[in-house]
Formats: structure tokens, sequence, C-alpha cells
């Protein structure tokens, strides 16, 4: 029969090193580390597209830019819902399928942003991954998803940004509800 002082003293030590990773982890991305920070975890090398993901760089990955959506269907009709995307991720392994952002116009309209960023090299290059996702129906909380881009694959080398444009619309209304999205993808130490 096992001691169950031995099974506490185990989960305690347990929650202690969780939280020390997770100290680690944060302390970093707050940028209170000088030196590089480097993480315990591992992803399989089949996880995103058969790439290889390399642990021990921390990389700041961030999406952002200029979004613009057009609501042209009922009592909203003719509005335009505008602003900036400013998306957020450290990474060394995995971060997807996440939503990174997600923003609402004029009580019908849904965009989603679902994205994930990999180390790929020991250089510090991210892989970014993104799906755009636009919902449009009677209200912002629909499930009815009426336009989609999928599977965009964009390397970034460490340091560097790259620009690319999304654009969903209605194809219901004859396109009249739209969004698009100048996204920048930037990499970040």
């Amino acid at each position: 029969m096992r001691n169950t002082n031995d099974a506490n003293d185990s989960r305690v030590r347990s929650r202690l090193s969780r939280r020390a990773r997770v100290l680690a982890v944060a302390t970093a991305a707050l940028g209170l580390v000088a030196g590089p920070a480097v993480t315990a975890s591992a992803v399989s090398a089949s996880a995103v597209d058969g790439g290889t993901a390399l642990t021990g760089t921390l990389r700041k990955a961030v999406i952002s830019g200029p979004f613009v959506i057009r609501d042209d269907e009922g009592w909203s009709a003719g509005t335009y819902c505008r602003g900036e995307i400013d998306a957020v991720r450290w990474t060394d392994g995995v971060y997807g399928p996440n939503e990174w952002w997600r923003t609402y116009c004029g009580g019908e309209i849904r965009v989603e942003l679902h994205a994930f960023a990999q180390v790929v090299d020991d250089k510090g290059t991210l892989l970014f991954g993104a799906d755009a996702l636009f919902y449009e129906g009677t209200k912002d909380t629909t499930t009815d998803l009426d336009d989609e881009v999928r599977g965009l694959r964009i390397q970034v080398a460490a340091g560097e940004s790259v620009s690319h444009t999304i654009y969903l619309k209605n194809k219901e209304n004859g396109g009249k509800d739209y969004a698009t999205l100048e996204l920048t993808f930037t990499n970040a130490g």
C-alpha cells in the first residue's frame, strides 16, 4: 500500500514545478528577463504541416493591421466598422488553432481570426498559420458561416514582417456584406 504522504508530497512538487514554469514564461513575456527564455515543452514534428518545431527559442508573434467591415443588410444597412487588429502571442511551439482576434459589426456580423505561430529553425524563423472566418446572421452570435479563408501559411524571418490582405464577403446577398483584413505578420524577439 502506498503511503498517502508520499502521494501528497509528489503532487505538491508537481504543482511547484508547474508554477515555476508558468512564472518563467510570464516573466519572459513581460520582458523582465535579460536573456532568452527557454521552455520545457516540445512540439511534435507532425503538429503543423509536417514541419519541425524547435524549442528553446521564445519569439513574439504579432498579427496586426487595419480592418474594415461593411454590414449592408437589415436595420444596420450601410454600417461600416473600422479598427485595428493587435494580436500577440509568445511562442516556441504551436499556438492553435486558437482564436487570436474577434470583432463584431452592425449587430449581425462577426469576424474571427484563428492562428498559430511556430518556431521552425534555429534562426528563430516563425511559421504563421491563419484561418479567417466571416459569420453573418440575425445577430452577431450566429453560427452561420458565410465565408472563410483557410490554410494561410506565411514564414517570417526573425526581426521581419510580411503583409497579406484577406477579403471575405457574404455570398448570400451579392457580396454587399464584407470584411477586409490588412494583416501584417511580425516575428519580434
